[in-house]
């Protein structure tokens, strides 16, 4: 893989990305909620902390020796909160607390300041402990420590200065410099020192004490919700890692450029019931919305098939890629359009299509290539029931496939070109693989099997072949020598490897290739439109009885 290759697979669109979050949308739903009960259940383990706020303002034009009024207030209150942090005023607190054990460095785990939120020259003094009575005390003795520790050291600067000035005044008495203007001014500093004395404690006060005190610790639902986003996001980041890491290809695009074959369907997977009965959607509900796909591949097949090929082999890159039941359902199709269609199961490894039928595998297409059985009985009619009888009974119609004969061959009488039955809407003709070979590769390399797909091509209008996966042996690659077309059918999210040698065993097959169908997709991608059976517009019928006309 180039690395243009790697680059051109990232989203590119918002449906792209909505795309990548619907596939792994399990990754997304689980780990929120993984991460959301580990949270809460890890937050209902820890132990009970509370706490409580005092507030402590500042004035910072109380004094003149102290002027704190061109100071930048997000600077001066950051300054003090360090202050507050500092490790004596912890041990302050914890000597004025009177709580056993408290140390200062162990209230230092506990506190906190912080320039109040609302504004102002407001710090907010936090403390923590295991009780709310505790909270409170070691709040407001903090605040209480805290202001008189800054009062104190706006004090002890101003004690200084008046130290320093009575030393000046000293000196020029001793000069005799009492009558001078710098006398003058000495005196008037000390006069205002001493009078900022008597207001510095105004400076820093406790402005609301600590009342009460919350529970901060544990929160089980705040813990819990964080956890969800934090899950959210992660879940998000590993759904986009996973989607890097994935080698599948989510676009049909890259399908196309692989393969250079157009897409003749989308089909969606199969009702849960009808995995579960193993019966095919075009038995058993027609017309209804599942079957549409069905409807709209056969079109599509016909359409394509401009060279009028009439043995069409299909087969799939890898197994349980819905081949099997895929081509019984267009063959059902083809039937039910009024087409001679023949079914042939040439999957010698896992023959399947007899189960749809309920009906046994032996003898079959082997028994006639080697001479066991003639061709004639080798081939089953399957009686293919009307639309309205499925629907007169609410959908699913038990038994409503019936082989024509009761050993599983169809009578002549049946096996005509024409496709009609009395009470049914068509026949199918069904030649199951037979008994298996102990080499089938090399089984169907014998002329028998060219002479028996011939001679079907001669007796029906398509001869649809069910062939093993191409990726995994050689069987469909010898099978395209002997038939005029291939359909492959390839699953949603198929490995960009496995893509790549399908296209380039493609190249390797005698037969070339209509088209590809796209099994796996969701239903919305399929386009069905949904239409539902209406008697009175699909039916009108005369009060006497008279043939019934599709409109």
């Amino acid at each position: 893989m180039t690395a243009r290759d790697v680059f051109s697979d990232r989203p590119t669109t918002v449906s792209q990305y909505v795309a990548i979050l619907r596939r792994r949308k399990w990754i997304i739903i689980s780990l929120p909620l993984l991460t959301a009960i580990v949270a809460y259940l890890v937050s209902t383990t820890q132990s009970s902390v509370y706490k409580a706020t005092a507030e402590v303002s500042f004035n910072r034009v109380a004094t003149t020796t102290v002027d704190l009024s061109n100071v930048d207030p997000t600077q001066f209150l950051e300054t003090q909160s360090k202050l507050a942090e500092s490790p004596e005023v912890a041990r302050r607190v914890a000597a004025d607390a009177g709580i056993p054990g408290l140390t200062g460095g162990a209230f230092e785990g506990r506190a906190s300041a912080s320039p109040d939120p609302s504004g102002g020259d407001v710090l907010d003094l936090s403390a923590t402990a295991p009780n709310a009575t505790q909270a409170t005390t070691l709040a407001n003795a903090y605040a209480n420590q805290f202001t008189d520790f800054r009062t104190q050291l706006w004090q002890a600067s101003n004690d200084d200065g008046l130290r320093k000035l009575e030393l000046l005044i000293k000196a020029a008495q001793a000069n005799g410099q009492t009558g001078s203007q710098a006398y003058d001014n000495l005196l008037q500093q000390k006069f205002q020192l001493q009078y900022d004395n008597s207001v510095i404690s105004s400076i820093t006060q406790v402005l609301q004490p600590a009342v009460a005190a919350a529970k901060i610790q544990p929160r089980p639902r705040r813990d819990a919700v964080i956890g969800a986003l934090v899950g959210l996001l992660l879940g998000i980041g590993l759904a986009f890692l996973a989607e890097a890491l994935d080698t599948r290809v989510r676009d049909e695009n890259e399908i196309d450029e692989s393969l250079a074959l157009p897409l003749l369907g989308r089909i969606p997977s199969p009702p849960k019931k009808l995995q579960r009965s193993n019966t095919l959607v075009m038995a058993v509900e027609p017309t209804g919305v599942h079957a549409e796909v069905f409807r709209k591949l056969r079109t599509s097949f016909e359409f394509v098939n401009e060279r009028s090929a009439r043995t069409v082999l299909v087969t799939s890159a890898g197994p349980r890629e819905g081949k099997s039941t895929t081509v019984a359902n267009l063959a059902l199709a083809l039937a039910r359009a009024g087409r001679n269609v023949a079914l042939v199961d040439l999957d010698l490894r896992r023959p399947i299509l007899h189960t749809f039928f309920a009906m046994r595998n032996e003898p079959g297409a082997t028994d006639a290539v080697v001479g066991r059985i003639d061709l004639e009985d080798a081939v089953r009619g399957v009686a293919l029931p009307s639309a309205d009888d499925g629907f007169a009974t609410g959908g699913l119609a038990p038994g409503s496939l019936d082989v024509l004969d009761e050993n599983g061959a169809a009578p002549a009488s049946k096996r005509t070109a024409t496709n009609g039955h009395a009470g049914t809407d068509g026949v199918l003709h069904f030649l199951p693989s037979g008994t298996i070979p102990p080499a089938a590769d090399e089984f169907l390399e014998r002329q028998g099997v060219d002479r028996m797909i011939a001679e079907l091509a001669k007796r029906f209008d398509f001869v649809l072949i069910d062939a093993p996966p191409l990726l995994a042996v050689g069987d469909s690659q010898t099978l395209s020598a002997k038939i005029d077309a291939m359909l492959i059918v390839t699953h949603t999210g198929i490995h960009r490897r496995q893509l790549q040698e399908l296209a380039r065993q493609l190249q390797n097959c005698s037969a070339p290739a209509l088209g590809y169908v796209l099994t796996g997709v969701s239903h919305s991608d399929s386009y069905s439109y949904g239409y539902g059976y209406d008697p009175h517009v699909y039916d009108t019928r005369s009060k006497s009885g008279g043939q019934r006309e599709r409109v």
